[in-house]
């Protein structure tokens, strides 16, 4: 197991356990156009499409989780034709690492043009002590990049591609149709939305940057829904992005950051 991996799945559960910083939805459905699939910490999305559906991110490596939420929510995963990932960490690009179960099987995987750099190790996820920690995730030969700001429709359904840096440095998010999904560039508190945990972010000053980005793109467009990766979703943009250049110190003594959240999301 690698490092990064190694502290995603055992140290990162214990220290936020009891703090109250990820709140992912139930497994269930928005609307006739949206459901999600609660994989511990993290949401998994999926699109209803013309003939299938579009998922955005895919959960753990291996996951349980994933394949039970496709049974509650009547979802064959063959009919799952693409996936949208927006970034290359473990809880969100598991599902389709290439040594690991394919419960994708007939999905396209896209991910950002400069999130690709991670998978040549020209980018590093993570450096401690001068150490250059490779990210856990590995591809399968087929994916396609995206560009910033780049459009395409599949199967009846728009989607944007929109480069927001900072949790990682080839982040994206997607605006599709009247729902902007935000990934893990923000956390949504019981006041408002805040730039995502600092520990996490490569830069979280590029991080406000991108949330000042996709504010503007929610607010030009009108969008109806802005849907995070831990911390469910809103149709209020103002209250999204409410405290939008600020981050949480999450490390003071007594900390919770909410109160409706499980002691142990991880369970």
């Amino acid at each position: 197991m690698k490092i990064v991996e190694f502290f995603g799945t055992v140290i990162k559960p214990k220290k936020v356990k009891g703090k109250g910083m990820m709140t992912p939805l139930e497994t269930g459905r928005y609307d006739d156009k949206l459901s999600y699939i609660r994989d511990k910490d993290v949401n998994a999305f999926l699109i209803k499409s013309n003939s299938g559906y579009i998922a955005i991110d895919s959960g753990y490596k291996n996951s349980n989780n994933m394949q039970k939420g496709f049974e509650s929510l009547g979802i064959d995963a063959n009919q799952i034709h693409t996936v949208l990932l927006t970034h290359l960490d473990l809880d969100h690009a598991g599902g389709v690492d290439k040594d690991c179960v394919n419960i994708y099987p007939n999905a396209k995987v896209y991910v950002g043009k400069e999130e690709e750099k991670y998978l040549t190790k020209e980018y590093a996820r993570k450096k401690i002590l001068g150490l250059k920690l490779a990210s856990p995730i590995l591809l399968r030969e087929g994916y396609t990049t995206l560009e910033d700001n780049e459009s395409l429709e599949i199967d009846g359904v728009k989607i944007t591609a929109i480069l927001s840096t900072g949790h990682t440095l080839g982040h994206i998010s997607y605006l599709i149709n009247d729902y902007l999904f935000v990934g893990d560039t923000l956390i949504l508190g019981e006041d408002g939305g805040y730039c995502f945990w600092d520990f996490w972010n490569t830069d979280s000053s590029m991080n406000i940057n991108s949330l000042n980005k996709l504010y503007q793109i929610a607010k030009n467009n009108k969008t109806k829904t802005i849907i995070t990766s831990h911390n469910g979703l809103t149709d209020d943009v103002e209250f999204a992005f409410k405290h939008r250049d600020k981050y949480i110190d999450w490390n003071k003594k007594g900390f919770v950051f909410r109160k409706d959240a499980l002691y142990d999301v991880y369970k």
